[in-house]
């Protein structure tokens, strides 16, 4: 196996601030978080950690920490403000000298290029459920290719097709906030094939590296083991695995969910002669797997499909997943959560690993992120978040136990980097190795998963005799 990939992970809306400098254009999170539709946790990225101007001080905390790698996304609109037509020098410029400062510490650039962020011009066109945003993309990847392939070997198309597509249009808490599963599956449609023509754009130029996709996977389990349930698993790894995974991996959309779709009487006038050409020909080399929980699923018994997410982290907000003809999700009261209801079961990344891997033999996996959100306190001058130290030592100790069983994971990133903005969760929902202090300039301070992380790594290393 290649070398292991140590790292921790961000996304431009999330960290990046500094939203109309240096001639961004404004995307779909810039409108939604300044408008009225905002209203959960009326936060906004505007400054977020004001990681654009502060990038140097972050990678000095990665590679003081032992980090090798960072995988961070780059914004659309700052590369093509407009989504289509003209490069930016600036937008350019800014990642030239991302990718320069890492590769100045040892840290190798993982760059993901689409993270939730889509040009406003394209989104009030049809978003994803307009197929030429997908030719818009294939066109942005390339200037990415252009610009930055002489120094980035490892490159991510689209992060999180099914949950991206599942808040946008199922839950609603993502902007269109539309609630409609028929939107769901176009748009997400049309995000694996401007994957697949990325990943065809990539190779046809030549450049060197691997190019993949970010799967949020799941493993899925059931408290019983009844045909009903077993039929209630089959369709939730269908719903939220192989939708996405088949088509990346295998580079064609599951017979099953064409036939499924279609029985419920939707129409998928999308699915156009040619695209099977096209997704065979793009499909992946890694599969980029966020790994936060497990789907423990139930059969469905109610007519009416219900999704609603916590996003307060708070008593009166709940998770309910009832996707009627499909499955519902279920509880185990013997796991502990978090506040936001997220279980935390590390052994979850072991068990999918192994069903990845069963499905897809071969297959280079990366996790390209892992964490969990708290409310986290400074006192003294110090984070002790011992609860963090737990949930990530569990997930990493299972990782590792997977590879060594044949899984070929190449790497494990954090999420995230440092503190930043948690999409509708605001910012009192952390996820950071290091802490970001909002009262005060955004100031860094390492928290103890931090430390623990680095010493992880350095364990490791020495392990391996680097």
């Amino acid at each position: 196996m290649s070398a292991f990939l140590w790292g921790s992970a961000t996304a431009a809306y999330q960290c990046e601030g500094a939203w109309n400098e240096d001639g961004k254009g404004q995307s779909n999170w810039d409108v939604f978080c300044h408008s009225e539709k905002n209203s959960i946790n009326p936060a906004t990225g505007d400054t977020a950690s004001d990681h654009y101007h502060r990038f140097e001080e972050d990678l000095n905390l990665m590679a003081a920490g032992g980090q090798n790698a960072y995988r961070f996304s780059i914004a659309w609109t700052r590369i093509i403000p407009n989504g289509t037509g003209v490069v930016n020098p600036e937008g350019i410029a800014h990642y030239n000298a991302v990718i320069d400062a890492c590769l100045a510490r040892g840290i190798e650039p993982v760059v993901t290029l689409y993270h939730y962020d889509l040009p406003e011009s394209l989104f009030v066109a049809g978003g994803w459920e307009n197929r030429r945003t997908s030719d818009a993309f294939c066109a942005y990847a390339k200037a990415c290719f252009n610009a930055f392939g002489d120094r980035v070997r490892t490159w991510f198309t689209v992060n999180e097709p099914n949950y991206d597509t599942l808040c946008c249009y199922g839950i609603g808490n993502y902007p269109p906030n539309i609630k409609d599963l028929s939107r769901r599956w176009r748009a997400m449609y049309h995000m694996l094939l401007a994957s697949a023509k990325a990943v065809t754009a990539f190779r046809e130029g030549a450049y060197q590296g691997m190019i993949g996709l970010v799967s949020d996977s799941y493993a899925i389990e059931a408290h019983s083991d009844t045909p009903d349930y077993q039929e209630a698993k089959r369709l939730a790894d269908l719903f939220y695995n192989r939708s996405v995974n088949d088509v990346a991996v295998l580079g064609q959309l599951p017979t099953e969910l064409i036939d499924k779709l279609r029985s419920e009487g939707q129409i998928l006038d999308y699915l156009l002669p040619g695209d099977q050409e096209i997704l065979a020909a793009g499909k992946v080399d890694m599969l980029g797997i966020n790994a936060y929980d497990r789907m423990l699923v139930k059969p469905c018994t109610t007519s009416q499909t219900s999704l609603s997410t916590n996003n307060t982290g708070t008593a009166d907000s709940s998770n309910e997943t009832n996707i009627a003809g499909w499955f519902s999700v279920d509880e185990d009261p013997t796991t502990q959560k978090n506040a936001w209801g997220m279980e935390l079961y590390p052994k979850s990344i072991y068990t999918l690993l192994h069903q990845l891997n069963d499905r897809y033999p071969n297959l280079v996996f990366m996790i390209t992120e892992n964490g969990v959100g708290y409310r986290d306190q400074l006192v003294d001058g110090q984070v002790h978040d011992t609860y963090r130290v737990d949930f990530l030592k569990g997930f990493v100790n299972w990782t590792l136990k997977a590879r060594e069983e044949g899984c070929d994971v190449r790497g494990y990133f954090v999420w995230s980097t440092m503190d930043l903005y948690s999409w509708i969760n605001g910012y009192a929902k952390r996820y950071g190795l290091v802490y970001v202090d909002y009262n005060d300039n955004c100031r860094r301070i390492p928290k103890d998963s931090y430390y623990w992380y680095k010493d992880t790594i350095a364990a490791w290393n020495q392990k391996e005799g680097r």
